[in-house]
């Protein structure tokens, strides 16, 4: 077999094909329901036929979107919160007029962070998200900026809550496959970490010892970090008493008050109406 016959049967190519030059310009590779927008078999990639006879590959429109859900996944972003953009953050579904305002400026405060990261970046700088009312939208904001800076720098970054920061880095005591330094590191090392639900945890010296550590480091190397709580920075020393915790999240973090409205409960109400009707459509 001589060198043009192995490309073509690599290729998939045989000679009784003819001149090259006679077949039609166009796409080569049949398209499959593997594919979300079904232009390629499900790989990635489209063989196509240029004017010309030669063939040659490009990427599917897919490939970005396998990229994007692989990113997701490395992200730990919990299912419920995929693909959200700012879009999804409604301040219509706040009650009082004081939550829409409030719901307001996080909003326009995450829109400006989106569009000034290469400046906060290069600062070191993140968010503080809080508000002492559970439900408000702390979470879903958070997400919804590290999805939007994915989209827009191609980021990697990392959410998880810190009770599973401790719980994962508790489980290292009894599991030989995994060990303490290998979390802490994908902690300190993600572009931008979010940090969920700090202070809900049992305070101990360790843990206030593990949280100032990967507060340090990524201070240290001046890496964002998006951090939600339910108490505003001020009152973090009564969680924290050593004062390492509220003196590096002052220096890491620009303060977002949440509204003091559970907009979950309001969420679930809408949703359970929606079933009722579905239960009772035929009545």
């Amino acid at each position: 077999m001589n060198r043009i016959q192995e490309i073509m049967s690599k290729m998939n190519i045989s000679n009784d094909m003819g001149d090259l030059s006679l077949k039609k310009p166009g796409k080569i590779t049949k398209p499959s329901n593997k594919c979300i927008y079904n232009e390629c078999d499900g790989s990635g990639m489209i063989h196509y036929r240029r004017e010309d006879g030669t063939e040659a590959m490009t990427f599917c429109k897919c490939r970005e979107q396998r990229q994007l859900l692989n990113s997701i996944k490395t992200a730990r972003i919990p299912k419920e919160y995929h693909h959200k953009s700012l879009e999804d953050f409604n301040v219509n579904h706040y009650q009082s007029k004081d939550a829409i305002k409030h719901a307001k400026y996080a909003q326009k405060v995450a829109s400006g962070f989106i569009k000034s990261f290469e400046t906060m970046n290069d600062m070191g700088k993140g968010l503080y998200i809080y508000s002492k009312t559970k439900g408000t939208g702390k979470t879903l904001l958070s997400i919804i900026i590290i999805y939007e800076l994915m989209m827009k720098y191609q980021i990697n970054p990392l959410y998880i809550s810190v009770v599973n920061i401790l719980s994962e880095l508790k489980n290292t005591f009894h599991q030989k496959e995994v060990n303490s330094y290998d979390i802490i590191r994908s902690l300190t090392e993600a572009d931008i970490l979010v940090m969920d639900d700090l202070g809900v945890e049992k305070t101990t010296d360790w843990v206030e010892e593990i949280l100032t550590q990967i507060l340090d480091e990524r201070m240290m190397d001046n890496k964002p970090t998006i951090i939600t709580s339910n108490m505003p920075i001020t009152e973090l020393d009564r969680k924290y008493p050593s004062g390492r915790i509220k003196s590096r999240v002052e220096k890491m973090t620009f303060p977002i008050p949440m509204p003091e409205e559970s907009v979950r409960s309001t969420l679930s109400k809408q949703e359970n109406d929606k079933v009722a009707k579905l239960f009772f459509e035929d009545e």
